[in-house]
């Protein structure tokens, strides 16, 4: 098998629109967050179906930020497993994910309709109400028949987002692989997600970040957990460090990469931490500022998996891939048709 990278979590449906203060408010959501719809979201989604112009994107964190990775990488060089119904929906996603160049081998489940997302934006922010139905249905069970589980074995580094903890097949099966990575020195990465992980799911949280060798997050879900861990301090790069030096399951070194948007990109090591500018892209130039996070550890963890360790180039990477995401709708990277040559990072 000739992929690198693996990754796993709760694949959704965005249904994106250019959203009003007043939507917000209705639904008590703020501007930049990541939420789970409970009872008081049923009617959002209809809603903006039918009072907004919509953008449908094939998402979930992690199946972007793999679509993302496979934009620098050879063909065929990753594979993306969650849970989906067998709906159009889960057809309109397979066929996204397949025309990035992403292989999927989705659970199939028909206990409950395929996750979508609403994708509020509101100026540069945007708001995520994540309706994870199939997506919660995924299976830890099925993941070890050795069908699926050879392909956990054949890849060298995996990436899973911290949404998958939410649920109890998701965190049984992001746990089962980052204990295989660790045992088989492989490289385990994961993302922090949102703030409300740390508030909610922090032991489970932590007992993956045991065996994770690159952890990524931003700004707001850092100081959540320094705040949860009752670290008393809001410096990111003091949290970093904090973050890096956690309780660790190998020998390997844990990095630690934070981004804050448009400000200074923060990289621990140990108790180093580096601070790496963003070259800001012009007001005019931004269509949508979704999905560049998760562009951003695309392009990371696609030069990673080439076998570069330098992190100023690693950065550079992240920071050229969550460009080009900000410039397109949506958490979108150019097509064949439309790709240029890949600058040297």
């Amino acid at each position: 098998m000739s992929y690198q990278l693996f990754g796993m979590e709760n694949p959704l449906l965005d249904i994106q629109c250019t959203a009003t203060e007043e939507l917000l408010n209705k639904y008590s959501l703020k501007a930049n967050n990541a939420i789970l719809a409970d009872e008081s979201h049923k009617a959002l989604y209809d809603e903006i179906i039918e009072k907004f112009n919509v953008v449908y994107v094939a998402g979930g964190a992690t199946q972007n930020t793999i679509r993302g990775a496979q934009y620098l990488l050879p063909p065929n060089s990753t594979v993306y497993t969650g849970c989906v119904s067998d709906d159009k929906f889960a057809e309109t996603m397979k066929a996204a994910a397949a025309a990035d160049g992403l292989r999927t081998e989705y659970q199939i489940t028909k206990e409950a309709p395929t996750g979508t997302c609403a994708v509020l934006i509101t100026g540069h922010h945007r708001s995520l109400v994540a309706n994870l139905a199939a997506a919660e249905k995924f299976k830890y069970e099925l993941l070890r028949q050795p069908e699926n589980w050879k392909n956990v074995e054949n890849a060298k580094y995996y990436y899973v987002g911290a949404f998958f903890l939410s649920h109890d097949g998701g965190y049984e099966s992001a746990l089962a692989v980052s204990k295989y990575a660790a045992e088989n020195n492989k490289v385990f990465a994961m993302n922090l997600s949102a703030p409300f992980l740390a508030q909610f799911f922090k032991d489970r949280l932590d007992s993956v970040i045991k065996n994770t060798d690159i952890l990524f997050g931003n700004e707001d879900e850092a100081r959540v957990y320094s705040k949860e861990a009752k670290w008393d301090t809001d410096d990111v790069k003091e949290i970093a460090k904090k973050l890096s030096q956690l309780e660790k399951s190998n020998s390997r070194p844990r990095i630690v990469v934070l981004t804050q948007g448009a400000e200074e990109t923060v990289v621990a090591v140990g108790d180093q931490a580096y601070s790496f500018p963003v070259t800001k892209v012009e007001d005019k130039d931004i269509v949508d500022c979704n999905g560049a996070g998760d562009a951003f550890c695309g392009g990371f963890m696609g030069l990673y998996a080439q076998g570069v360790e330098e992190i100023p180039r690693l950065v550079n990477a992240g920071h050229y891939l969550a460009h080009l995401v900000i410039k397109r709708v949506g958490p979108t990277y150019p097509t064949k048709e439309e790709r240029e040559a890949l600058p040297e990072f």
